[in-house]
């Protein structure tokens, strides 16, 4: 997967009037941290996740970004998409506990604090700290506060964690929601 991804309008996107005006001819894209996920939850408004996702991964203000054709839309949901790829296994329950090596270490500061790590360890979050997630907020604010209490590190850390790792602890807690089938011996 590339590390990057530029998808070029079909015709350059103006926006503002006058002095103040600007145009652009592209968005470059980039793979989303934890973090980015929850900002554009909290700015989807009117223009919707995707949308917000996209200006905040680009930098292209978010009006322009609205005014960008559907199919070039799908094109970077797909990319943002891929790093989902294989994360989980949607049939099968999650194992009581995981350590999650990361792919990209979290490295917030120089020296050896909690706020950097190269692992989490996991396993299946209470009821009463699945409801103290929700309380935080929509689904990725939800899971940033759940993944950070059951690993018991800052959620600034996990706001860092890239999407591929991000996105495997979500589908790790999701594995219990799986549910045991007769014959089974869960």
């Amino acid at each position: 997967m590339d590390s990057t991804k530029t998808i070029t309008f079909r015709k350059p996107i103006a926006v503002g009037a006058g002095e103040g005006a600007k145009t652009y001819e592209s968005v470059t894209l980039r793979e989303p941290v934890a973090g980015d996920y929850e900002t554009a939850e909290k700015n989807a408004g009117k223009c919707g996740f995707l949308v917000a996702l996209i200006a905040l991964i680009s930098g292209v203000p978010i009006d322009a970004v609205d005014q960008m054709f559907g199919s070039q839309l799908d094109e970077a949901e797909d990319y943002f998409a891929a790093f989902a790829d294989g994360v989980s296994d949607q049939d099968k329950r999650s194992e009581d506990e995981m350590t999650l090596q990361l792919q990209h270490a979290v490295k917030l500061t120089d020296d050896d604090t909690g706020l950097n790590a190269a692992s989490l360890d996991l396993c299946e979050p209470t009821n009463q700290q699945r409801r103290k997630a929700r309380a935080a907020g929509g689904p990725f604010a939800a899971s940033i506060a759940l993944i950070s209490d059951v690993a018991k590190v800052p959620k600034k850390t996990v706001r860092a964690m890239c999407a591929r790792d991000f996105l495997t602890a979500v589908g790790y807690f999701n594995g219990f929601q799986i549910g045991r089938r007769p014959g089974s011996d869960d």
